[in-house]
């Protein structure tokens, strides 16, 4: 092979791996796994490139602490995940009551996947935040490990939640039926065993779990960007 030819062979080779890293780095990542309920998922799942994930239980007061977090922002996270293209999903379970044995767990998570059946999961969770905060948390009652457990509350509590946002008759159904119990039991097994704790978070390729109620939105904002 002549000199020239080599020299060539060897440019064109270079052009070749230069052209590949390019159009490797712009490639957009993987959403990592599929979504369990896309009534449960903000952004656009169908443009999106990222797929951040939180793993809650409605009976879990630092999952619920975060969640006031976020709902007290909601319109700065719309606008971020637009703009990385993310699918945010929320995927409710009853770890506690698996777990810990805290039987409104169950119910609670009922009222959520029965709401979600309506489409109305969102405005059953914004509700159950901001109520279980203005009955219990702000009192003093369930917010914390060491704080006076919750005593009082009926399974009635996520019925009645879910008529004050105007559910249907499918809601109702659901719940007085249990209908959603099997799918329940499903996701919290899956959950269990991803999970690394309450709340659990896997944003794109970074996960960590935990969340501390002095946190303020910068520190979840840097968590989001971890995952970018």
């Amino acid at each position: 092979m002549s000199r020239a030819l080599r020299i060539g062979t060897l440019v064109g080779i270079f052009i070749l791996i230069f052209a590949a890293l390019i159009f490797s780095s712009v490639k957009p990542p993987d959403v990592t796994g599929e979504l369990w309920n896309e009534n449960m998922t903000l952004g656009d799942p169908s443009t999106a490139t990222r797929h951040y994930i939180v793993y809650t239980d409605l009976m879990c007061p630092y999952c619920n602490y975060y969640a006031k977090l976020v709902q007290e922002n909601e319109s700065d996270l719309l606008v971020y995940l637009t703009e990385h293209k993310i699918a945010y999903e929320v995927r409710v379970t009853d770890m506690l009551y698996e777990g810990s044995g805290v039987e409104l767990s169950r119910p609670a998570a009922e009222g959520a996947y029965c709401a979600a059946r309506e489409g109305k999961f969102w405005e059953f969770y914004h509700a159950a935040v901001s109520e279980l905060f203005s009955v219990y948390y702000d009192k003093g009652i369930g917010n914390s490990k060491t704080a006076p457990m919750i005593t009082d509350m009926t399974r009635d509590f996520w019925y009645d939640l879910g008529k004050s946002v105007g559910v249907g008759e499918t809601f109702k159904t659901c719940y007085k039926n249990s209908e959603s119990v099997a799918e329940i039991e499903k996701n919290t097994e899956k959950a269990s065993a991803s999970a690394l704790g309450l709340p659990s978070f896997a944003f794109n390729k970074f996960t960590t779990s935990g969340f501390d109620p002095t946190w303020d939105w910068s520190v979840v904002k840097q968590m989001y960007d971890a995952g970018l």
